[in-house]
């Protein structure tokens, strides 16, 4: 089970154990609010656990492309990739084609053997630049593989409209899973958006609805300290008043760095905003930084400890036993013979760490993923959605919706256009 640990949080630099009594009438309100909201078919949250009509549906389109394929090939970006590919972390059976860079979509296109190969292409609005790009040139490969039966390889996860996507899914017969329409893009990932991928890659998408109920118990129904999606909220909000307006997400191993992606995006997207005051213009949200360990611990972790003091870090963990260490191993690297496992070794990385920055002064926390398995990621996807939309509410703001990013898309557009 997953599970937050606070005690790196309270102290002279951190949470005073009285801003959970002061905040505490707040936040058993805010939890109510919630709990009310999600009844709402018009809330994202209402969408979780996913229904049993779609994990069917799932279930039947991804039985469908294995038996046509050995890889997926999934085209997506941002909210339509990132809890993706924190659920297929390590499964060499789904490929995530993401950004444009154009060596990277090189390499990649040509590393996939597209006669056993079959593609998902993720866009809730069909209008993704990025994607429908990528979309086109593996569209292109599919079909110089199988010029008259690539449709039985590829399926659209997008949700009800009129984007480009969609008109182009209609027009040549192509099967669409539907992102309900009131589920935003980072809020997507225990939809059909990370199901596909998952239940291709051999995870039982029950596994994960049977996951995210049992976050739903704990963030909609635990009070106080308790409930680790309230208690997030809170050192989010806290902090940035406190003046430590940065939250480094410190994830240990390749899983962990990816879900610090995941929640970089919920976070970064769903809370920073400009909105009116009495004065002029508030800007509020803490700046998410996704940080990898132990690789980062050679890069960011000196300034961590010595810099401006404006950050919490909140590591990421996970427990995974990895290869064993024989003594010729142990000699080598100057262990002693007890170190039987690579756990062992990312584990003490992770609490020097963590041990290093609360002697420099600086808050620390720690998210435990629990085991790599299905139902405690989805657990802990449904508490940090949880959690961003109560710390929304405590800021007074609308943590759905990018006007930031949507102006940068019509930008794009505009130079493209004008050549």
């Amino acid at each position: 089970m997953p599970e937050l640990h606070l005690d790196g949080l309270l102290g002279d630099a951190g949470l005073a154990a009285g801003d959970f009594d002061r905040y505490g009438a707040t936040l058993e309100g805010l939890r109510h609010v919630l709990l009310a909201q999600v009844q709402d078919p018009r809330h994202p949250l209402h969408h979780l656990p996913p229904p049993q009509a779609v994990l069917d549906r799932v279930r039947a389109a991804a039985r469908e492309l294995r038996r046509e394929a050995i890889r997926l090939v999934v085209v997506g970006i941002g909210g339509s990739s990132l809890g993706g590919r924190v659920l297929c972390a390590g499964e060499e059976s789904v490929l995530f084609l993401e950004g444009t860079d154009p060596r990277c979509v090189d390499r990649a296109l040509r590393g996939v053997d597209w006669r056993r190969a079959a593609l998902n292409v993720v866009s809730k609005s069909g209008d993704t630049l990025e994607t429908l790009v990528n979309a086109g040139l593996a569209l292109e490969a599919l079909k110089k593989a199988h010029p008259a039966e690539w449709r039985r390889r590829v399926t659209v996860t997008t949700s009800p409209g009129e984007g480009r996507l969609q008109r182009w899914a209609a027009v040549e017969g192509v099967p669409i899973l539907e992102i309900p329409a009131e589920v935003g893009g980072r809020y997507s990932v225990l939809s059909p958006v990370g199901l596909l991928p998952a239940a291709f890659a051999g995870t039982d998408p029950s596994a994960l609805a049977a996951g995210a109920r049992a976050g739903a118990d704990r963030a909609l129904l635990l009070s106080g300290r308790q409930n680790p999606a309230l208690c997030l909220a809170l050192a989010l909000v806290a902090f940035f008043g406190a003046g430590r307006t940065e939250v480094d997400l410190w994830g240990y191993g390749e899983r962990c760095h990816l879900f610090a992606l995941w929640v970089q995006q919920l976070w970064g997207e769903s809370l920073g905003r400009r909105i009116a005051a009495e004065n002029g213009v508030r800007h509020v949200g803490p700046t998410p930084l996704a940080c990898r360990g132990s690789e980062d611990q050679h890069s960011l972790l000196q300034l961590f400890m010595d810099g401006p003091p404006r950050r919490w870090v909140l590591l990421l963990t996970a427990s995974e036993p990895g290869p064993a260490l024989g003594r010729e191993v142990c000699a080598f690297a100057g262990l002693p013979d007890r170190i039987l496992r690579v756990g062992q070794i990312q584990e003490a990385l992770w609490r020097g760490t963590e041990r290093g920055l609360a002697e420099a002064g600086v808050p620390v926390g720690r998210f435990d993923l629990g085991a790599a398995k299905a139902a405690p990621l989805a657990e802990a996807f449904y508490l940090f959605q949880a959690a961003t939309l109560y710390a929304a509410a405590l800021f007074e703001v609308d943590p759905f919706g990018q006007p930031g990013v949507e102006a940068g898309k019509r930008h794009t557009r505009a130079l493209l256009e004008r050549g």
